[in-house]
């Protein structure tokens, strides 16, 4: 009787490619929920104060994010005590993305203490778990996330203005503070080199995780055009068709032009004093820019949606042209982040594509949605050819 072949030694069911655990993917998927939510939210609120919501909560949501991402570098999810406090974590991420909509108002309790949980989890895996860490490194984390916890809870104990003034003082801990204080009698108890990351699997990580964004905000669309009262014409097939078509722009503008493997080559090349300035310029600020775009874009694409040929209404028009817009450049951002110096193209492309305003206010949403996907690929062809 013929053997069957053994299955090979080292195979890892529990990696996605290349280094990123299906755990880690998983984790992902329930942050995307937040994009979600917030693009519902600001759909409700379309004035300056939903807009302003919008960009704290993200901001708040996405740099403990990138805390995971950090942490998941230096200390990956293979063992089961890291499998149990990763999914902790998603537990307080998912009470923030459930609290959204009323984060400002009935429900900043909630994601108070959901924040809390996602920011304990981070420092006690980072204590107990993570290598190639300092313990300067550590105390400064704790000292500093901590901070910025006590400030979210204040604020939601506080309600009304306190809610602001607390959460953009938090935000303001994380961001700017640690870069201004000084280390100096911190740097006395360290007692490691460096931290120093693993650009394969962080450059993956983010990536996988633009991807599930890119492609729920497509299905988030969808849905709510299934979803309603409204017949489904052929309007709203061919500008349901002509977002997917804004969508892969999108994705191509960022993948198909190798901005993943240059930033993976520029982190490998860096030395480590430099690995967390650009992993954090990089895969941090600016693209935090790029997922604030896509949350405005799919905000405006959501109500356009519903009748293509009409005129939108300025609050529409101008979400939908200033997230593309912003997802441009962030991209440009992203690149001066990783020593990149060819931006001008994306820069300018970007400002420009915020014009389109006045075309979704005065003809339609459609003539401004295919306004919008010609001017990206005007800009991925010029970037090409520049």
């Amino acid at each position: 009787m013929a053997r069957l072949p053994q299955r090979a030694r080292r195979v890892r069911p529990d990696v996605v490619a290349g280094s990123v655990t299906t755990l880690e993917l998983f984790f992902d998927l329930v942050f995307v929920f937040t994009i979600t939510q917030l693009t519902a939210t600001l759909g409700h609120e379309p004035g300056w104060a939903g807009v302003g919501q919008v960009v704290l909560l993200l901001v708040l949501m996405w740099w403990m994010y990138g805390g995971y991402a950090w942490l998941t570098n230096a200390a990956p999810p293979v063992t089961p005590i890291r499998r149990a406090f990763l999914l902790l974590g998603m537990v307080g991420n998912f009470m923030m993305a459930l609290a959204i909509p009323h984060a400002f108002t009935t429900d900043r309790l909630v994601f108070a203490t959901g924040y809390l949980v996602v920011l304990a989890v981070h420092t006690t895996m980072y204590l107990t778990q993570a290598s190639r860490v300092s313990t300067g490194m550590v105390v400064r984390l704790a000292m500093f996330n901590g901070l910025a916890g006590v400030l979210v809870l204040v604020g939601a104990l506080l309600q009304g203005n306190a809610v602001w003034i607390c959460w953009v003082a938090a935000v303001l801990v994380e961001t700017v503070l640690p870069p201004l204080a000084t280390a100096t009698v911190l740097r006395g108890i360290d007692t490691g080199s460096a931290f120093t990351l693993r650009p394969a699997h962080f450059v993956e990580r983010h990536g996988l995780m633009l991807i599930i964004v890119l492609g729920e905000s497509v299905l988030a669309i969808g849905v709510g055009l299934s979803s309603g009262a409204e017949r489904i014409g052929t309007a709203q097939i061919g500008f349901a068709a002509v977002s997917l078509t804004l969508a892969a722009a999108l994705f191509w503008a960022y993948f198909g032009t190798g901005e993943d493997h240059a930033a993976e080559l520029a982190l490998e090349a860096a030395p480590e004093e430099r690995q967390q300035p650009i992993g954090l310029a990089s895969f941090g600020y600016a693209f935090a820019v790029m997922l604030l775009g896509i949350v405005f874009a799919a905000s405006g694409l959501h109500h356009a949606l519903e009748h293509p040929t009409h005129h939108l209404d300025l609050a529409w028009a101008a979400q939908l042209a200033a997230g593309t817009a912003g997802f441009w450049v962030g991209l440009a951002l992203f690149r001066l982040a990783i020593g990149r110096r060819d931006v001008a193209v994306r820069l300018g492309g970007g400002v420009l594509l915020a014009a389109a305003v006045p075309v979704g206010t005065a003809v339609s949403g459609l003539v401004e949605l295919v306004l919008l996907v010609a001017g990206s690929v005007a800009i991925l062809l010029a970037d090409r050819s520049a």
